[in-house]
């Protein structure tokens, strides 16, 4: 409007100069009109990603980006351009204090929220981080997009307008479990960082195994105030409570990347060659980067994006995110863009960028035709958690991830299927019935 209003007053004055001849006085007039009524207003779209500041490279908002840059090439949001707005968040360990991550998180999402032109936000890369922002968004109607949480407590809090994209983490814990099992581990090493999404998976996993017939050999903690990771490991090999021929697998979990990546490392060094089960943060290209991928060799997690059976359209994305990035994109990368052509196609779909219908929208299509993204098909219950999708356990080959195996959530596992299984040294096949655990060994 402002530029029409310019646009108008200027040929008026030009008019007056042709007629006057005082070309130069009128044009330095409506420079001055121009000052005063200001530029064009920025009438673009903004969606908020929120990444680990920590992240040197983030393939979550590589990801994002991709998809955004495809949204602006067909078209934009309503004829209107979509920007990424990238806000770096603080990193979350298991030595920070609740108080303090509670804290900065609702200053850095109060800010958020008082976004122009707020689309919607996609992002946070730790648990407690995002079930903290999530009330802000949703007493304020964000549409949010929770692209790594996994706690439970996400989705229960009834925020009308807040997603979680993952699984939670009983879903992911049981699965690991059952996959080992089937596979014929029935012995573990339980290490977790002592976060709340470390104990809390740590507890799943545990409770998993032992109802079905499995051992704890030994449950402790990966690091603390006087314990490094070496000394750890030292004690895995030499102690008087278990062999090194006791446990056929270890299973750990940490808010952390770098604690995880040391343990990995330090492990292989000292000769512990055997599976490495976690969660869905170790199909991770930063892990797979920082360890090396001879001793990533036997590395399983959990992943919603089955990078062995793609579909054309995830094929496609997997081609030009190499093309651009020069690396196979992992689930971060996969769960960056969805977010972002999932928030587009509600739109679509709605007809309008209320955030409440977007929300609306994007339950009830699980009744009549999902969304599809690169990770597969993408459906929420009425609480906005995912459901009725596949979820695929992904082991590296010492090369790459592969998928070895898949379930459905909600989770069936007698229908679970197995892709190549895994051999171990352990002879026991997995009970038919569940059976009752051994004595656990108390951990530090």
């Amino acid at each position: 409007m402002a530029g029409l209003l310019l646009l108008a007053f200027g040929l008026v004055l030009f008019t007056v100069s042709e007629v006057s001849g005082r070309s130069a006085i009128v044009s330095g007039l409506i420079e001055r009109v121009a000052a005063l009524i200001g530029p064009e207003p920025d009438d673009s779209l903004r969606l908020v990603a929120v990444f680990s500041r920590d992240a040197t490279d983030s393939t979550f908002v590589n990801g994002a980006r991709m998809a955004v840059a495809q949204v602006n090439a067909d078209g934009g949001i309503q004829g209107r351009e979509l920007k990424l707005d990238l806000v770096p968040e603080s990193g979350f360990t298991d030595k920070t204090a609740l108080e303090t991550t509670v804290a900065k998180t609702l200053k850095l999402s109060g800010e958020v929220a008082r976004t122009k032109n707020l689309l919607g936000v996609i992002g946070h890369e730790w648990s407690d981080t995002a079930v903290t922002a999530s009330s802000i968004y949703g007493r304020n109607d964000i549409l949010y997009l929770a692209t790594h949480a996994t706690a439970a407590a996400l989705t229960n809090h009834g925020f009308k307008t807040v997603f979680a994209l993952q699984p939670d983490n009983s879903s992911n814990a049981q699965m690991i479990a059952n996959y080992a099992l089937r596979q014929g581990m029935r012995r573990f090493i339980v290490l977790s960082d002592k976060s709340d999404y470390g104990k809390e998976c740590a507890s799943f996993f545990s409770a998993a195994v032992t109802s079905n017939g499995g051992d704890l050999v030994y449950r402790g903690y990966l690091s603390s105030g006087t314990q490094s990771t070496d000394q750890l490991l030292m004690f895995i090999l030499d102690n008087n409570l278990f062999n090194r021929s006791d446990f056929d697998a270890f299973f750990v979990v940490s808010s952390s990347i770098p604690e995880t990546v040391e343990f990995i490392k330090r492990a292989r060094y000292l000769g512990l060659d055997g599976p490495i089960l976690g969660m869905e943060y170790m199909f991770s290209a930063s892990i797979e980067k920082a360890v090396g991928k001879k001793d990533m060799k036997d590395v399983t997690g959990v992943s919603l994006y089955d990078r062995d059976a793609l579909s054309e359209r995830a094929l496609k994305f997997v081609s030009e995110f190499r093309d651009t990035y020069k690396h196979v994109p992992d689930l971060d990368a996969a769960l960056g863009y969805d977010a972002v052509t999932l928030i587009r196609d509600a739109t679509r779909r709605a007809e309008t960028l209320s955030p409440k219908k977007l929300s609306d929208t994007m339950k009830v299509a699980r009744y009549k035709t999902p969304f599809t993204g690169v990770t597969g098909p993408i459906a929420f219950d009425r609480n906005g958690l995912i459901t009725d999708t596949k979820v695929f356990v992904v082991r590296h080959d010492g090369e790459e991830f592969h998928t070895v195996g898949s379930y459905e959530i909600p989770a069936n596992w007698d229908n679970l299927n197995e892709g190549d299984p895994q051999k171990t040294n352990s002879d026991n096949a997995p009970p038919a019935e569940p059976g009752s655990p051994e004595q656990e060994k108390i951990g530090q």
